[in-house]
């Protein structure tokens, strides 16, 4: 309701409203885009232009109370759009991961299923990074990528099939 209200001050030209909405939004949206991108500076970038062209279409949003959905689903197609931007571009720099004795195979198993994870059809990654990364539900995945719910519970579900077998084969 909070929320509802304080949108709608945005679209009436509130800059304090609008930065009030995105303030408790920006780690969540942080996580999302460093999801996709795997890379810290590149998803500031994309958080800066998610932020600009949400203020600059916000008057576009229908439904007041659906703007963390709206908010999100800008920061995916803009993920996306720099995923394919960046295609050609490899990144020489390792990055190490902290890890004591004890958690090692924790840690290898983590890298095992993010690099699994990358290799999913883009529309059964999405669904799972929504869902396992982000806690949304299957109704709020669905809004966020233009998908029937049926459509977005299919995804998921198949999704966490391929990559239950692609894991199994890496055993072997």
């Amino acid at each position: 309701m909070l929320t509802e209200i304080k949108v709608r001050k945005a679209i009436r030209g509130d800059k304090q409203a609008f930065l009030d909405l995105i303030e408790p939004q920006k780690e969540k949206l942080y996580k999302i885009a460093y999801t996709y991108v795997k890379n810290e500076q590149d998803a500031l970038d994309i958080i800066q232009e998610t932020i600009c062209k949400a203020y600059v279409s916000l008057d576009n949003l229908k439904n007041p109370k659906y703007f963390n959905t709206w908010l999100v689903k800008i920061l995916i197609n803009i993920s996306i759009t720099t995923l394919n931007r960046n295609k050609k571009i490899i990144y020489l720099e390792e990055k190490e991961v902290e890890c004591d004795n004890s958690s090692i195979s924790k840690c290898d198993d983590r890298l095992d299923l993010l690099t699994e994870l990358d290799k999913l059809d883009s529309k059964y990654r999405d669904v799972i990074i929504l869902k396992y990364y982000e806690d949304f539900t299957i109704k709020e995945i669905a809004e966020i990528l233009n998908i029937p719910i049926g459509t977005a519970r299919t995804n998921l579900y198949r999704g966490l099939e391929a990559l239950r077998k692609s894991m199994k084969e890496r055993e072997i």
